[in-house]
């Protein structure tokens, strides 16, 4: 689901690559301005998909306080005992249904059998599979944020021009998700959360649901889910959404902002009642044994989805919380299809996102489609490592590195991080109008939209979101009235900032336009001439062809009705030239003959051209211009350096020059002393560890038998045999390389070789331990080769001609212990034997029953018959009928014939069957119609 993600920490500015995408996610567009349904209702499912195996049911009883433990068993006993399993309720949710696990898991047929049953009892309001949703798998003065491209480049929010009017004070955002950890950037923010994960194991803290959402990792360790590290996701989206503007590290959309965690996910993802609790909870609703949430949410972020149809569950969590005044937001997935199969954000109500790159393109793993209401920024960087989201994580690869000294960022992408900056700009403006409704925030944030630069086929709602442009109208408590047609559009004082050299990058500042232009697009001049090249954006980075140049921008504002209206900015002074930056040059590599020494040039601006030139002493080598140098006879006793040129056109030069070695020596091997692995014992091999050699270095081997040489042992492996019975064994190796000298050398001797002995396993049984049923003996893995004696027994005592692998359980077995003697052998080694722990005590079989029926006539002086149907092989019955329900005194054989004292009365019949080593079964027939004459 995750790649590891790549890190900025500080002092490295370098980008890093993470494919943060979730498991397949599916959407139904969300409508606040349509009335949600009642609870209890079953609103139409928006998209279908196949159901997947589960063990876990939300049942809703049509009156859970009333429905009595034997009204709930008797709604899950009827397929129950069909399909075998048994069924434990183990919590009750927000919304008022029962969670159940069965207790195996049931195939996909089953799942949906078991959900019809409960469906055709009276009793049963709704029951629904519940389902594991994941992360939607694989983003001032702070010391990143000109890495944070979506806050202010040309294809962002404009969230920082919206700070000019809020920062998002007073508003709280619930990030349900997985978990939170500590980090400077965002403890300031973080108000207590809850961790609704129940099972102690899945949640990793041991005590289930606790007032600690912290983080501890959804690293994948069980294989099921894949061996991937500890996402941070929850971390991740909280700093994309309120982290602090401190002065270091990212800031966040919405840095004002207050970020209360719900932690429902961790390894595989999270159970979708957990979840729904989250929301509930989230929202100021009310779950069953948790405390009430003292700091209700207003922007609830749900960047999690999994496949499937919008539920009644998911339904009911979600107009809970729009009606306690919360808005709800939910990331669209990650799968490059529509998003009408990803849920929740296919629920009613529920803000859908899908994500786009720093092109301002849909994201190419984006979902879209209808169901999609807006995009947000969520990162491409399939061709830019920095084109991601850039956000606060933990450094722990799988549990949390504790306190501030695991803090640490990282670039990642999906949209997981394209929803935050919707919570985000949500927040932003219920901080400017606290009187706003969802269903008022949700037209704004789609009225305001632009439209994508690269036109979007698939559906991508009404565009790009505008931070500044949603604060804008929620200021004024709604959308603005367009203007009428032919209104003359009067433009803003446009101008330029930036610093007016090679190499960096001028902003275009439109100023303010009246009224509003639906489009602003920019053209970039170079001396009063158009820009080609990478010159229509807001942004405009300096190269070196405009070397003193004077640089201007024109802002043309366009909206249906109107002519299009341009003001140009003046134009800079001369733009002076770029200033490079390098590093002094370090020499990497031994100073001795047959050594090649590297340059390592540093840190310079990109794209500088170098060229270099190495000194012996202090004279300059001819023709040595390269990032290599190998040293050679003539370099020996003197000292090298090297002089790093760096050019770029537009720039000034730079010239760098590094410390001298030490004076160069004679080459001499590179020559450890070599060591002997592996177990002396017969039939095992040794390896002869030479270590690391001077590279080119020619090895060869001679071994030794308690120091006499092995003829034709000159191989760098050597089998025992039973020659070396009793004898140690080391080896010689020998190193030579053209102008070196050639190095002997020896190993230790290693220990007395001694006899071999097999490789043996503690041997299993395997097999129903009841009579009836046959047991097998499994051995393990043994020395190849090994041959094989079995021997079983009874309560330890040996069973006289159960000498197979396989053991068929009698009825002398009952009661006791069954276990195996396995004895192995092979020419040359010692024998060994065995023995496999003693197996449960062996049970009564279990008779094979069926459900008796009665045949006949139901009329006086008329015979019933009792019919057994299907029962074991070898099966004896008795039989006993009754009348209406008691007992005929004698009637206890097949058949029965009707008396006068049966008129009116129902009949049936007991059937009891009996075999030696078997339990005995009782079955009844169902009752017959009334006797009549």
């Amino acid at each position: 689901m995750f790649t590891r993600p790549r890190r900025i920490t500080r002092g490295a500015a370098a980008a890093t690559i993470a494919a943060l995408l979730a498991s397949p996610l599916l959407a139904v567009p969300a409508s606040a301005a349509e009335a949600p349904p009642e609870p209890g209702a079953n609103p139409e499912v928006r998209g279908t998909a196949a159901q997947q195996p589960t063990d876990r049911f939300i049942v809703k009883f049509q009156d859970q306080g009333q429905a009595s433990s034997r009204t709930r068993g008797n709604a899950y006993g009827v397929k129950a005992r069909e399909l075998g399993i048994s069924v434990k309720e183990l919590k009750v949710m927000g919304t008022g249904a029962t969670v159940v696990e069965t207790s195996r898991e049931l195939e996909a047929g089953e799942a949906e059998a078991f959900v019809e049953s409960l469906e055709a009892t009276t009793a049963v309001e709704y029951a629904e599979p519940d389902q594991i949703l994941q992360v939607t798998s694989l983003s001032p003065q702070d010391e990143f944020y000109h890495y944070q491209w979506p806050i202010f480049g040309e294809n962002g929010i404009d969230a920082n021009a919206a700070w000019d009017t809020t920062t998002g004070d007073g508003i709280t955002v619930a990030v349900v998700d997985t978990g939170i950890t500590r980090h400077a950037d965002l403890d300031a923010n973080v108000l207590p959360g809850y961790d609704m994960i129940g099972d102690p194991a899945e949640g990793r803290d041991g005590d289930g649901r606790d007032p600690d959402a912290s983080d501890e990792g959804d690293y994948g360790e069980s294989g099921e889910c894949g061996t991937a590290p500890s996402s941070w996701h929850g971390t991740h989206v909280a700093g994309t959404i309120a982290a602090a503007a401190n002065d270091q590290g990212v800031v966040g959309i919405a840095p004002g902002a207050k970020i209360l965690p719900v932690r429902a996910l961790a390894e595989c993802g999270g159970w979708m009642s957990d979840i729904m609790d989250g929301v509930i909870w989230a929202s100021g609703g009310a779950v069953p044994g948790v405390p009430a949430n003292p700091n209700p949410a207003q922007v609830v972020n749900l960047s999690v989805g999994g496949s499937g149809g919008c539920t009644t569950s998911w339904q009911s969590a979600i107009n809970g919380a729009l009606g306690r005044g919360s808005i709800v937001v939910a990331a669209a997935g990650n799968d490059n299809e529509n998003a009408a199969f990803v849920s929740p954000a296919n629920c009613e109500h529920v803000i859908a996102v899908a994500a786009s790159g720093r092109d301002g393109g849909l994201a190419p793993y984006s979902n879209y489609g209808d169901i999609v209401d807006v995009v947000a920024p969520g990162g491409n960087m399939d061709i830019d490592p920095l084109g991601g989201i850039l956000s606060t994580i933990n450094m722990g690869s799988s549990g949390p590195v504790e306190d501030f000294t695991g803090q640490d960022y990282a670039f990642y992408q999906g949209t997981s991080m394209a929803a935050p900056h919707v919570s985000a700009t949500a927040a932003l403006m219920l901080s400017a109008n606290r009187t706003l409704t969802p269903a008022t925030v949700e037209d704004i944030l789609k009225g305001t939209t632009r439209p994508l630069p690269i036109p979007c086929g698939g559906g991508c709602g009404t565009g790009l979101i505008d931070a500044r442009a949603a604060v804008d109208a929620a200021v004024a408590g709604g959308l603005p009235t367009p203007p009428g047609p032919g209104t003359v559009i009067v433009p803003g004082s446009v101008a330029i900032t930036g610093n007016p050299r090679v190499g960096q990058a001028l902003t275009a500042h439109p100023g303010t336009w009246s009224p509003a232009p639906e489009t602003l697009t920019y053209q970039w001049l170079r001396n009063g001439e158009p820009i080609t090249v990478d010159g229509t954006g807001k942004v405009y980075v300096l190269e070196s062809a405009d070397h003193d140049k004077r640089i201007s921008v024109v802002v043309t504002g366009t909206r249906t009705g109107s002519a299009s209206v341009s003001a140009a900015s003046a134009q800079t002074g001369p733009i002076a030239p770029g200033e490079l930056t390098g590093s002094t040059p370090l020499i990497r590599g031994a100073a001795s003959y047959g050594q090649t020494l590297t340059v390592d040039a540093g840190i310079w601006t990109t794209g500088t051209a170098f060229e270099y030139r190495w000194f012996r002493d202090d004279g300059l080598l001819a023709d040595k211009t390269g990032p290599t140098y190998a040293i050679t006879l003539e370099d020996i006793g003197h000292r090298i350096s090297v002089q790093a040129i760096g050019t770029k056109p537009g720039y000034d030069g730079l010239t760098k020059v590094s410390a001298q070695t030490a004076a160069v020596t004679a080459g001499s091997l590179t020559a450890p002393v070599p060591t002997v692995s592996g177990t002396t014992k017969v039939g095992y091999t040794l390896t002869a560890n030479t270590g690391a050699w001077t590279t080119g270095t020619t090895l060869k081997y001679q071994w030794y038998r308690s120091g006499v040489p092995i003829t034709g042992a000159t191989g760098a492996t050597f089998a025992l045999t039973a020659a070396d019975l009793g004898r140690s064994v080391s080896v010689g190796v020998t190193g030579s390389k053209p102008g070196y000298t050639t190095v002997l050398k020896y190993s230790a001797w290693s220990g007395t070789v001694v006899a071999g002995s097999l490789a043996t396993a503690k041997p299993t049984v395997t097999g129903t331990t009841k009579v009836g049923y046959t047991l097998t003996a499994n051995t393990g893995t043994w020395t190849s080769g090994t041959t094989f004696k079995y021997q079983w027994f009874r309560t330890g005592v040996p069973i006289t001609g159960a000498t197979g692998k396989t053991y068929a359980l009698t009825a002398a077995d009952l009661g006791k212990n069954i276990s195996v003697g396995v004895t192995g052998s092979k020419a040359g080694y010692s024998n060994a034997t065995v023995y496999s722990v003693r197996t449960v005590a062996v049970a009564a079989g279990t008779l094979t029953a069926s459900k008796p029926t009665v045949s006949g006539t139901t009329r006086l002086n008329y015979t019933l018959t009792a019919n057994t149907g299907t029962w074991t092989t070898g099966t004896t019955f008795t039989y006993q009928w009754f009348r209406t329900g008691v007992a005929i005194t004698g009637a206890t054989a097949k058949t029965y014939k009707l008396t006068t004292a049966d008129l009116g009365k129902t009949m049936s019949v007991g059937v009891t069957g009996s075999k030696a080593g078997y339990n005995k079964v009782l079955s009844y027939s169902v009752r017959t119609v009334a006797v009549t004459r």
